[in-house]
């Protein structure tokens, strides 16, 4: 098991109810089973921010795996270990 910080802003931030949580991930310990982790605990409102609900794939962003830029389409299956720490940096919708 690994334990992950995950530090959010904006609407991620909003639905996390905090701008730090600390995640559990079990099998398997990647950036994808935090995401699953992350869905399991937040429900409905975080996969409504991260998921796009036409396609059902997860929505194009970046993320921060400690002092490496990650992406959401692509890099999920990231290993991740115990006291990593993940930015969600989701884009800011507006116009």
């Amino acid at each position: 098991m690994a334990r992950v910080k995950v530090k959010s802003f904006s609407v991620i931030r909003d639905v996390l109810g905090s701008e730090v949580v600390e995640i559990d991930v079990n099998q398997p310990e990647t950036v994808g089973g935090l995401f699953q982790e992350l869905l399991r605990r937040y429900g409905q409102p975080f996969k409504e921010k991260i998921w796009d609900p036409e396609t059902g794939q997860i929505a194009p962003f970046l993320m921060k795996l400690n002092e490496t830029i990650i992406r959401s389409t692509s890099d999920m299956d990231y290993k991740i270990h115990n006291g990593d720490k993940v930015a969600i940096i989701f884009p800011i919708g507006g116009g």
